[in-house]
């Protein structure tokens, strides 16, 4: 028996629409329960109701596919205290002693898949009496909306994807080129705008050189955590958070070329934000990730993502490893969970220019075989690039009218990412 919680947020308005919005949260691994807000800080409650899912084997279903084990071994790796084989071999040996445990206590982790994912959907949009639902999707989440699609197509009235992750994509083939793009369009950012290259004529040399001098010596950071072995894995993985973070990005030119002037501080507070343990779920990570995109991949090109002749640290961007998924030892899916889907469902598509895990381009393949469906990058964002006023507008209007266009004035109106901030002094 797989027990999965659910919680409804009642609409406001006297006569709901019949089509609640359903929220899909990445990972695989996250809760899709936990931090979700009501009242009037939630505008989809203006229309119709808000339906959320515990997916089977997260943090609040019963059972939960944790592997506190893994946990704690990515804690490690990230604070570069575990590395290259070492690091590899324990998550590997963690993921065993996890899936044995599990088995033992009765799971059965190949029941625990996209597809088995968009059933329960289906299963509860039947059980509540709703005539169809709006599914609302980040990252992972977008897959295994367009699983739901393509399983249960009259049971979606319309669709918002935001960071698209499609089924036919080889994510973990790609990890260091995507977070490569992610950081050229920085680079190239600032050498356009003259007051950024003014200050700093070539980041993308700064960086390379930054990363380099960090793996052949111990760099002074002044950490307040001794233990923390900044190499260069760890810049780039510093840097790769703040990929994340609109705010951040545009600084990413000055953080780098301070450290490598020997201006610490900036990097340093960047790299202690970047530490702390997984709060993935890992053993539903590994039952989603090792029967879908696994047996799919060329393994030998995800192992290479970690080389430093990607010029990355050997910075690990990858959602699981080949060794892992060889020890998780599940079932590959069948062929279609590697396919494009093709669907009528009306599509609003958003992506974040400066994303580093689910590039612009695969939402825009999307559009390919989905007729209804509308793409917009919006400028200066990064993944999750509707979780903010404009983001948020469009997504509610388009579900409330899917038939219309997407009304561009504020994605027009953004400022972008301001890399004159970048000649600036940080702050003190």
């Amino acid at each position: 028996m797989i027990r999965l919680p659910v919680i409804i947020f009642r609409s406001r308005a006297a006569q709901p629409a019949s089509d609640p919005v359903m929220f899909l949260t990445g990972g695989p691994g996250n809760s899709a329960l936990t931090g979700q807000r009501s009242g009037k800080s939630n505008p989809f409650l203006d229309a119709r109701d808000q339906v959320l899912l515990e997916p089977r084997g997260a943090r609040l279903s019963q059972p939960a596919l944790e592997c506190p084990e893994i946990n704690a071994l990515k804690g490690e790796i990230g604070a570069g205290r575990l590395r290259a084989g070492a690091g590899q071999a324990a998550l590997s040996a963690a993921a065993g002693a996890c899936r044995t445990r599990l088995e033992d206590a009765g799971a059965d982790l190949n029941g625990y898949n996209s597809a088995e994912a968009a059933d329960d959907i289906e299963d509860l949009r039947v059980a509540l009496g709703y005539p169809q639902l709006n599914l609302y999707a980040l990252s992972y989440g977008t897959r295994l909306a367009l699983t739901v699609a393509r399983r249960h197509p009259a049971s979606v009235r319309a669709m918002v994807l935001d960071s698209a992750l499609p089924p036919e994509v080889n994510y973990d083939e790609t990890a260091s080129a995507n977070t490569w793009r992610a950081l050229n369009a920085v680079f190239d950012g600032c050498a356009v705008d003259p007051v950024c290259a003014a200050a700093w004529p070539n980041p993308r040399a700064d960086f390379q050189a930054l990363v380099a001098k960090a793996d052949s010596e111990r760099l002074p950071f002044g950490l307040a955590d001794p233990s923390i072995d900044a190499r260069g894995a760890e810049v780039v993985q510093a840097v790769g958070m703040a990929l994340q973070n609109p705010r951040l990005i545009p600084l990413i030119p000055r953080a780098v070329g301070g450290a490598l002037a020997g201006r610490y501080e900036e990097m340093a507070g960047w790299i202690t934000q970047g530490q702390g343990l997984s709060n993935f779920t890992w053993g539903l990570r590994l039952s989603v990730w090792c029967s879908e995109e696994a047996p799919f991949q060329n393994a030998d090109r995800v192992r290479a993502q970690t080389s430093a002749d990607y010029g990355l640290g050997g910075m690990d961007a990858r959602a699981a490893s080949p060794a892992m998924c060889e020890a998780w030892n599940i079932a590959p899916a069948p062929a279609v969970e590697n396919e494009a889907v093709r669907s009528d469902v009306p599509t609003l598509i958003l992506a974040g220019e400066f994303d580093p895990s689910t590039p612009p381009q695969w939402g825009q393949r999307v559009l390919v075989n989905m007729p209804k469906a509308f793409f917009v990058q919006m400028p200066g964002l990064s993944h999750g690039a509707s979780f903010n006023a404009c983001g948020g507008r469009m997504a509610f209007d388009f579900i409330n009218d899917p038939g219309a266009p997407p009304v561009m004035t504020c994605v027009a109106k953004l400022p972008g990412a301001d890399f004159a901030a970048s000649a600036t002094e940080p702050a003190t």
